[in-house]
Parts: structure tokens; sequence; C-alpha cells
């Protein structure tokens, strides 16, 4: 599989500041699986005298005897190998002895951590006596999030306060996720979004020279096909009861996304389960949204494209899945799909405001939604003058879409500022439609 990079000048252009830096760097790299690390410091370290190390989850010996031999190849000194080292930090300060400028990138740090907190310990030693004196550029990477965030990070880890830089790499946006599938058109380019989101290696699975429903079959619902249980594997990584917060996230996205439902359904206190969705809130998988005008009232969403796609077409029908029968799980799911399809819509238009993609009259400093009883508004973005509300239909959009705006839009509170309306839908006889073909090369990529 051709790896695709793009658009991480911004990681790129750290990293490189900071290796011209000539200091001793102690940098943490971070972020959810398969949202492209590994590839960044791969492109990062080209043409550099710099040691790249992936850690396993074997042992910590294991990693250390074979990060010594790694260092003795990348030396050209076969005697390297005889080194016994006592632990991380004196390995490296053995190899520092041996370079000008000592660079190493060591991924999955996270691992190491997971089998000796006290990895952590000794390395903070080691930083402070003899690498952080020796320009010593080292860079941990991680995708464990929580783990990186509380052991590495964190406030009572040995590392705080050594750290020269910290990076969370965040999945792509909508314009660059569309550099994967280039031969797309708008409406198919969302509906792998609505799948993989930003994330490369799931966009990589997708073939622009097929079908998306082709894709769907092959890439999602094909027993053994990366996307058909990555949802497990998510969990599992990040945290210590998969099971209870796969139950939360099952429930949210089939519904129930008030606090009280939500508990009401679990059978949980909601103290304890406030916890819990901090957590996922934490790592994205979950966010809590507020409508325009109140404080309260908010309710739970799935933020993860992919983990919100796959709660609700995947695992509720892994029983026909396993057996193969993916026609008839893709039948099955044809008319909610679109429904769904409709609602990722309506947050990719939120983002593409909030990111100037889509051309306002004023640049926003909110965007939003706004709902009461059972009126909702897909759209508010304000600035300090002006207000603009927006209906998003995947389907056709008519002039009494519009019309019905701008009547709810009345029970609105915005103040004196002026009022603008936009109707978002694939097509439609509505003055100033922004339709899917405008959206398309709004949303083209540039790069």
């Amino acid at each position: 599989m051709v790896h695709k990079f793009v658009n991480r000048e911004r990681e790129m252009a750290w990293l490189e500041e900071r290796w011209r830096s000539g200091r001793a760097e102690l940098l943490v790299l971070y972020g959810r699986r398969r949202v492209g690390k590994t590839e960044i410091l791969r492109r990062f370290i080209e043409g550099k005298r710099c040691l790249y190390f992936l850690a396993s989850r074997t042992s910590v010996r294991d990693n250390l005897y074979m990060l010594r031999d790694k260092m003795a190849e990348f030396l050209g000194r076969e005697i390297f190998r005889r080194v016994e080292p006592g632990g991380l930090g004196e390995l490296l300060v053995y190899f520092a002895e041996e370079v000008d400028r000592p660079c190493l990138v060591i991924d999955e740090f996270g691992y190491l951590v997971e089998l000796d907190r006290g990895v952590v310990s000794d390395l903070q030693r080691a930083w402070d006596e003899e690498l952080s004196r020796r320009g010593f550029f080292l860079v941990l990477c991680g995708s464990s999030v929580s783990l990186m965030e509380t052991e590495v990070l964190g406030y009572k880890s040995p590392l705080y306060g050594r750290r020269t830089g910290s990076w969370r790499v965040n999945p792509l946006s909508f314009r660059e996720a569309r550099a994967f599938v280039p031969r797309y058109r708008f409406v198919d380019a969302v509906k792998v979004w609505a799948v993989a989101g930003g994330v490369p290696l799931y966009l990589a699975q997708f073939d622009d020279g097929r079908s998306f429903e082709d894709n769907l079959r092959e890439a999602v619902f094909r027993k053994g096909s990366l996307l058909y249980d990555e949802g497990y594997f998510l969990l599992r990584e990040e945290l210590r009861e998969p099971a209870t917060y796969l139950s939360i996230l099952k429930y949210i996205a089939l519904g129930y996304s008030s606090l009280g439902k939500l508990a009401g359904a679990l059978g949980m206190d909601k103290t304890n389960l406030t916890k819990y969705l901090s957590v996922l809130e934490t790592l994205g998988f979950v966010k809590h949204v507020v409508p325009y005008g109140q404080r309260r009232k908010g309710i739970y969403q799935v933020a993860d494209n992919y983990m919100w796609f796959w709660l609700k077409f995947v695992l509720p029908n892994q029983s026909d899945l396993e057996l193969g029968r993916v026609d008839a799980v893709v039948e099955r799911i044809r008319h909610e799909l679109e429904m769904h399809l409709g609602l990722v819509l309506e947050e990719l238009t939120r983002r593409l405001i909030a990111e100037g993609v889509i051309p306002l009259p004023f640049k926003p400093s909110y965007v939003g939604q706004w709902w009461r009883g059972g009126e909702q508004i897909d759209v508010v973005a304000l600035d300090d003058r002006n207000a603009l509300f927006a209906e998003v239909k995947w389907g056709r959009a008519t002039t009494h879409d519009l019309d019905a705006l701008i009547e709810k839009s009345q029970r609105v509170d915005v103040g004196h500022r002026k009022r603008h309306y936009l109707v978002v839908a694939r097509e439609g006889d509505v003055e100033g439609l922004i339709d899917f073909n405008t959206l398309d090369r709004l949303t083209a990529p540039t790069f």
C-alpha cells in the first residue's frame, strides 16, 4: 500500500525548528492510533543522522537489548552489543557518548511505560544528569493519548518540566481528507468522511476508482478488513474498562444523549457516569454539545466519525457480517445510512464555516447550533454584529425550507445583530443556496 502524506506542514515545521535549535530537546509527539505519527517521524528523520526505534510489548529487558543492537548497527560498532544497560537512561547515556549530536526517536514509548512505570523516572534522572547537557535530541511518541497525557506530560510525571515541546497530532480536515479520494465528487467524499473521518490509514482503505458502496462492502463490512473491528482495538488501546466504555458509546449512538437518559439506560449513577464521559471527551470519542443561548440542557454525541459509523452500522450487524451476509446488511441499513449522512453533513457544514471554507459576509467567533423543544436550527454563527442561521439538507431544498428557517430564527435572541440566512443542500431552488457542486469546488484539495 502506498502511504499518502497529506498536509502535515505544521508538524514537520515544528520538528525542523526544534532540530535547528541545536539545543537539547525532549519532545513528545502523540495522538490516536492510525493518525499518521510514524509517517511524520519517518519523513522528519530522512537525511538526518537519527535513530528510530519502535518499542514492543514484550518486556523492558527485551526492548533494551533490541535498542542496544540497533544502536550498535547505527554506530557501526559491534563492540556496542556488549553493553549491559541497567535501564533506558543508562543506555541513552552510553549512546550519547558515541555521537556528536545524539538523536533518537522512540515510537510507542507508551508500551515501555505500561511494562514498567519506572522507565519514566529512570529517563528523568538520565536527562537531568547527562542527556540535557549533551544536546540530546529525543522524541517520545505514543498512541495511547490517556497514558501519554498522564504518565509523560502530566503534572505528577517525573518528566514534568523536562519536555521542551509537545504536539498532539489530530486527524485531517475534510479538505485534506479528500486528497485520499481525489476522483470522488463531494457526495462520495462525504460518505467516505462519514466512515473514516480524517484518519489517514482509514482513508487509505478507500479506492476512488470503485464505487463507495463497493468500498463499504470490502473495506468495512468484510470480516478481516481493517475497519471491520477497529472499534474494539481503539477502546482496548486506551481504556482499562473497554466493555463499560463500549456500552456507554453504544447507548449514545442509539440516541440516549442526555445525562439522565443515558444513566437510566445504563443503570449507572450520574456522578460515576460523568467520570467515564469525561474520559471519553478527553480522548475525542465523545463531545458535549450545548445549544446556543443556554448553559445547560446539553447533550452527548459520538465525536469520532469512524466510531459513530461503526457503532451504528457495523457492531449491531456483526452476527450477519460474521457469516458473510454483506449484501443483506447493506440493504438493511440503506435508509438509515442516508439519514446518518444528513447528520454528518450538518456537523461538516459547521466545521467548514468555522474554518472559513464556506464564505460568509463576516468572520464568526462562534459556530454552533440551536434547539428548543422539537425545533432545531442546524447552524448558528455569530460575531459581534452579525448572526447567521443555516439549514442543512442531504437532499433537495425548497423555498419552504428557507421560510421555515427564517420563522424559527425569530425565536433565537441574538440582540441587535444583523441576521443572515443560508441553505446548504444537494440541490434546490432557494435563493443564495450553496449546493453540492459549489461545495465540491470549495473543498477541493489545494496541495
